[in-house]
């Protein structure tokens, strides 16, 4: 696909989203566990991803964890949006890598002494090259997937999440 398609392909749904009012339901993941920690994860249209733990967790390590998941998220999210808004913008981008590491406290998984289970910092690296685009037009760019990437968005904003409970 080229720069100028994905261009007006974005062109053509900034023009849609002007119309809508309000957020709607985004497709869903299901996750089954199929063997021992291995995770099937699937949407409704049957594509489908599989994680699993390290061996140390009583793993397989087949696939990469789901919190290995969630940063491969963040990275190609802020990838595919940089890619998107610098074709809507005309600049042709030479190549982009996002890289997003994190730190977090395994203890908290385990153990109930008070630890966040979750990660506590994480942090995105953006190698862009650009032979035709000055490093200030690249960072406008980074500044907007960072305000608008919304994988990245749900994380920083610590988004609501309500639970339930099915047993039958």
């Amino acid at each position: 696909m080229t720069t100028q398609h994905i261009g007006k392909a974005v062109e053509n749904v900034e023009t849609y989203m002007r119309t809508r009012t309000g957020p709607e339901p985004d497709v869903c993941a299901t996750a089954v566990v199929e063997d021992g920690l291995k995770c099937r994860i699937q949407s409704p249209d049957g594509r489908f991803v599989y994680t699993d733990m390290p061996e140390e967790v009583g793993g397989t390590a087949t696939c990469n964890s789901p919190g290995w998941l969630m940063r491969a998220a963040i990275a190609s999210c802020d990838a595919t949006l940089l890619a998107m808004r610098a074709a809507r913008c005309g600049i042709d981008l030479d190549s982009i890598a996002v890289r997003v590491d994190a730190m977090s406290d395994g203890r908290g998984m385990f153990l109930d002494e008070g630890i966040s289970p979750g990660s506590s910092e994480m942090r995105v690296s953006f190698d862009i090259r650009a032979k035709n685009a000055p490093r200030e037009e690249i960072q406008e760019l980074v500044d907007w997937v960072i305000a608008h990437a919304p994988v990245g968005k749900d994380i920083s904003q610590a988004v609501d999440i309500s639970y339930s409970l099915k047993t039958e």
